[in-house]
């Protein structure tokens, strides 16, 4: 018995790998999407879907970049649920145009991201920071545990806070804030 699976594991070993445009499926090749065949559209109950011309519809989608930061334009991941990609759009801007405003309405409600503008006060109590902020959505105040965990720094000055409800705030140069918000931030952080 031992002889035999020994013998099985050697013909599996010795077995090719698939290839590049090979029909097996590989775990970690992208697949590059064609702007030309996709459609989005949306459900009675505003749900993105999507249809991927003579191949498959999708009735409800999610969308993602893949630099957020670096090309936020480009590079978009979709996929059928969180855990399940379709594929990569490398150039959104060559879909038909209300495809492209539903991408880009899911994508804006994904990423919104309010700017702070100025700090007006940083209260700890209990482990919990409490901020008052103006955005450019006015002033908001909320709520942030663990400021090692939920602020993350991007060099050389760029602050993203993430607040106790998931939401998210950035600051794209903390040392262009005015000085009574700087020294918020450096006694803080």
């Amino acid at each position: 018995m031992q002889n035999e699976n020994t013998a099985k594991q050697g013909t599996l070993a010795a077995a090719p790998t698939a290839k590049p445009g090979s029909s097996e499926s590989d775990d970690f090749t992208p697949r590059y999407l064609e702007p030309a065949t996709l459609t989005f559209t949306r459900s009675e109950v505003g749900a993105p879907r999507l249809e991927i011309r003579k191949e498959a519809c999708y009735l409800r989608v999610v969308v993602r970049r893949l630099m957020p930061l670096s090309d936020p334009n480009q590079y978009i991941s979709i996929a059928a649920d969180e855990d399940t990609e379709i594929g990569i759009l490398v150039n959104p801007s060559e879909l038909d145009s209300k495809s492209l405003e539903i991408l880009q309405e899911e994508l804006d409600k994904r990423y919104f991201t309010p700017t702070i503008q100025k700090i007006y006060r940083v209260k700890e109590q209990f482990g919990i920071h409490e901020w008052e902020v103006e955005t450019e959505r006015g002033r908001v105040t909320f709520s942030v545990r663990g400021l090692n965990q939920n602020i993350k720094q991007v060099p050389p000055a760029r602050l993203f806070i993430t607040d106790v409800r998931g939401n998210r705030y950035d600051i794209p140069d903390y040392r262009e804030l005015d000085a009574q918000s700087y020294l918020h931030i450096q006694r803080h952080l």
